[in-house]
């Protein structure tokens, strides 16, 4: 669960930071230079955990909105034990710390999805993945994938999984 609690968590930063960019998907600006200067005296330990929360909600509120809310998850808003975990990442300054680096420019954003990706065809709008089963871990490159190819295209896509029955 470790493994997947971090990649959850890095998705959420590298396309929470991608979609606040232009043209954004999101009005969130938790990674803009400004926000920075507002949240380090406020967070001083944990900036980065501030950011992460505040483009979560933001992200979260945009995909419930395209996506609807009930027997579906995003990379948004997951199981409690998802949730709990990836929030837990960020106990590790030196994970905390090397997201940021990711997240200096779009092109550094972009090459670290990419590394994470598997490569997959975005559609504008929702998109069901499958069902979440036991482990989200095979859905994640997927995420990836599809989060990449919808930046370069410049359209807005919302990959979703059902719940399992």
């Amino acid at each position: 669960m470790n493994m997947d609690a971090r990649t959850i968590a890095e998705l959420r930063v590298l396309v929470g930071y991608l979609g606040e960019q232009a043209p954004p998907w999101w009005t969130s600006q938790f990674f803009s230079p400004s926000a920075a200067a507002f949240l380090r005296p406020v967070f001083a330990r944990s900036m980065s955990l501030a950011q992460y929360q505040g483009v979560t909600a933001a992200a979260s509120r945009v995909h419930d909105e395209h996506i609807g809310v009930g027997r579906t998850f995003h990379l948004f808003r997951l199981p409690e034990l998802y949730e709990q975990s990836a929030a837990e990442a960020f106990a590790d300054p030196a994970f905390s710390g090397d997201l940021q680096a990711h997240v200096a420019d779009r092109e550094r954003a972009e090459s670290r999805l990419g590394e994470l990706a598997r490569p997959m065809t975005a559609s504008e709008g929702p998109l069901v993945l499958g069902d979440l089963g036991e482990s989200i871990a095979d859905a994640l490159p997927s995420l990836a994938g599809i989060y990449l190819d919808a930046f370069r295209k410049g359209i807005r896509t919302f990959p979703y999984l059902r719940e399992a029955q």
